[in-house]
């Protein structure tokens, strides 16, 4: 029997030794366990027993133990002084049959002991060895459950009452076993060793499944740590955050929105639709004319589709709503300015002035400009007009009369600005009429209105001597005077720069 459990020993050694070295847990642990003890030879022994065993592996499917032990017999046929009493400090090989990562983990154990036997009131002792199964249920990171059968040999030497003799005892236990420290195969440290982690490089400190991976109470396949809607129905489809799909990023979910292609930053009601605050069918972002009254027809830019001046901008969007027919304008609806004078391009007679040029009525600086010539007129190399004539558009008088009209006195304030920033040019103030009348009386007209002219510019700061009023009657005419619009405009006063 003796030469029976060294050989299975040594057996469970050789395998032992055969195994691949790879990486395992060589984690220290203590391991505590009770039990019962029990013999059949004639009678059924039963007794209670308990054990702590410190051990590690050594090897990816071989472990040590050193275990220490006492267990009580209660021999049937004996009295109760007499039973077996058995105390053992002894060294076992564990075989594991399956991998590391597995949850059930069964051994073979095979154990040499010494003990120190108390039996029929003598004291004794001697050598003894052990063979058994054993299984290890892994509760978590540090803990197993343990449970065990073992069969004992105890190969006693004595003298007095027990002979030398062998004695053989059945052990059935279940325990605990505690490793020291953190796994050293487990990477990212979740509590799940690398041969059972499927997700290897889950964060510090996410809670995870049995199978390392970070868990997901939703089930909506993001991580709970990462997700922000961690209470999402059941099926709905989500983004990278877990919470429900937003393609547009309106802040209304796919699944309720109308709308789900809006442009990025557009305000969006309840339907994920863009805002459309007037209610004319284009949306706010698109809207140039937002605050267009109820029922109002509009075209694609929100304004109104209404054109009063026939100039090509809305209404909604025209300042300059009573636009000529014809003329040219911005898309405020005003006409063209091109060098930007204040005179617009259709009444302005020099439509280049010079930058920041102070200009006549016309569009017209005293110097350094080109007029657009009249019919007729001579022109220099660049089709200037050469003469440096300005009609004084809208200054017009009372009939038969000297007197300005309110409106050519406004016209006048801008004409002495105007002289005034050319200090340095003189000017001959012309005046002339139409042929209605005497050529004598009209002569004396267009010289009285041409001191009119003269005396209302020096009452606004132009030096007098800078102005020569000049009359000139009917005898330079402009147009016919034999329509209305003819003598209207002959009907004039001019300013002649003097070089």
């Amino acid at each position: 029997m003796r030469k029976f459990g060294w050989l299975l020993l040594a057996g469970l050694l050789c395998a032992g030794n055969a195994q691949a070295q790879t990486d395992y847990d060589g984690r220290w642990y203590v391991s505590p366990s009770i039990g019962v003890d029990f013999a059949d030879k004639n009678n059924v022994d039963l007794g209670p027993s308990a054990s702590i065993a410190f051990g590690r592996s050594i090897a990816p499917y071989l472990g040590i133990e050193i275990e220490g032990g006492y267990s009580y017999l209660d021999v049937s046929d004996l009295d109760k002084a007499n039973d077996y009493k058995r105390g053992v400090l002894g060294f076992s090989l564990m075989q594991y049959l399956l991998p590391e990562r597995s949850v059930v983990r069964p051994y073979i154990i095979g154990n040499v002991n010494g003990h120190y036997i108390r039996f029929l009131q003598e004291n004794t002792g001697g050598a003894g060895v052990g063979v058994g199964v054993g299984t290890f249920f892994n509760l978590s990171q540090n803990l197993d459950l343990r449970v065990e059968g073992r069969y004992n040999l105890d190969f006693i030497s004595g003298k007095g009452a027990v002979q030398d003799d062998t004695f053989y005892l059945w052990t059935t236990t279940a325990g605990l076993r505690w490793k020291f420290g953190a796994d050293p195969n487990d990477d990212d440290g979740d509590g799940v060793p690398n041969s059972r982690d499927k997700c290897p490089d889950t964060p510090k400190g996410v809670s995870v499944y049995s199978d390392g991976c970070p868990t997901d109470l939703d089930g909506d396949g993001v991580p709970d740590y990462l997700d922000k809607c961690p209470n999402t129905p059941k099926g709905t489809q989500v983004g990278p955050d877990g919470c429900e799909l937003d393609s547009d990023a309106d802040g209304v979910p796919d699944t309720r929105d109308q709308c789900p292609n809006t442009p990025k930053g557009v305000q969006v009601d309840a339907n994920g639709c863009p805002l459309d605050s007037d209610g004319d069918g284009v949306p706010d972002y698109l809207d140039k004319c937002p605050n267009t009254p109820k029922g109002t027809k509009v075209n694609a830019d929100g304004c109104s589709s209404n054109d009063s001046d026939g100039d090509g901008i809305p209404d909604d969007l025209d300042r300059c709503a009573n636009t000529p027919a014809g003329v040219a304008v911005g898309p405020d609806g005003c006409p063209l300015d091109s060098d930007g004078d204040g005179i617009p391009d259709y009444l302005d007679e020099c439509p280049h002035s010079p930058p920041g040029a102070k200009v006549l009525p016309n569009g017209c600086a005293l110097v350094g400009d080109c007029r657009k010539p009249h019919p007729g007129e001579q022109v220099d190399a660049n089709g200037c007009a050469v003469e440096k004539n300005f009609i004084l558009k809208g200054v017009k008088f009372e009939f038969d009369s000297d007197r300005l009209t309110p409106e050519a006195q406004k016209i006048l304030d801008q004409v002495a600005t105007t002289l005034n920033a050319y200090p340095t040019i003189n000017v001959e103030v012309e005046g002339h009429t139409d042929n209605i009348g005497s050529e004598a009386y009209n002569l004396g007209l267009s010289e009285r209105r041409a001191n009119a002219v003269k005396r209302y510019l020096t009452a606004h700061g132009v030096a007098a001597k800078r102005m020569t009023p000049v009359g000139y009657g009917e005898t330079r005419p402009i147009d016919t005077n034999d329509t209305e619009q003819g003598r209207e405009n002959n009907r004039r006063v001019e300013l002649h720069v003097v070089e």
